[in-house]
């Protein structure tokens, strides 16, 4: 029954028909009796049936109904296949926009919204997450990812201002992250996970996603080199 609703017959419909199927020629009381379609609704099912040709009317005194045979259903089958190849195609189509869309790595977002949608677009890192902080702010949900990165053994790494303004606030990441350091930070926050890297100027309020493995490569060279003459925050 579950099989015949695939090809897009309802419940009722894909009832009656296997009682027919089973019991052959009935009554729309004996179908209604025998395969629990309730008697209120068993014209309509039977008048769908008739309607996808799967079943037919014999003119005795007492209507009757005989089902098709079921090499009937490959209509259904052939309408099912043609539904599924258009499918197909439209996934071929959205692969095309995303190779292009992966083609072209760089996203630009302005204004603090855009900044959170595009860090939000990153992927989990899986082995490098190198960060340098602005403000440092601490969110349950960023908390809630470096606790998991770093149960997977993820190597994380903090360069932060920290000054009266963010101690607070970089004290807390310390117990997390363990290795952050400190480091002059004129309004910049910057984020390596893997193969992406995102960028914020804080005064002109503007963040870019770069999704490159070369580039990403550069900037951990970059930024580890800062990381290993920083000096390090100790809670």
């Amino acid at each position: 029954m579950e099989d015949l609703t695939e090809l897009g017959l309802s419940k009722n419909e894909a009832k009656v028909y296997s009682t027919l199927i089973k019991f052959g020629k009935m009554s729309a009381s004996e179908v209604s009796a025998q395969s629990g379609v309730s008697y209120s609704r068993i014209y309509n099912v039977l008048e769908a049936l008739i309607h996808k040709n799967l079943i037919s009317i014999l003119p005795e005194k007492t209507k009757k109904y005989v089902p098709e045979s079921p090499e009937s259903l490959m209509k259904l089958v052939s309408a099912k296949e043609e539904k599924l190849a258009k499918l197909k195609g439209m996934v071929g189509n959205l692969r095309k926009l995303y190779d292009v869309k992966e083609k072209n790595p760089v996203s630009i977002g302005i204004g603090q919204k855009a900044f959170y949608t595009l860090l939000k677009s990153m992927k989990p890192p899986s082995k490098y997450e190198y960060s340098i902080k602005w403000s440092s702010e601490y969110r349950p949900e960023w908390v809630r990812d470096d606790v998991k990165a770093v149960k997977k053994g993820v190597d994380l790494k903090m360069l932060s201002r920290y000054d009266a303004e963010t101690k607070s606030n970089v004290d807390k990441w310390v117990k997390i992250v363990k290795n952050v350091r400190k480091f002059d930070n004129d309004g910049v926050a910057f984020s390596i996970r893997d193969n992406e890297v995102l960028i914020s100027v804080i005064k002109s309020n503007s963040t870019m996603l770069i999704k490159d493995k070369a580039f990403a490569k550069i900037m951990r060279k970059l930024f580890n080199d800062s990381y290993h003459n920083a000096e390090e925050i100790k809670v």
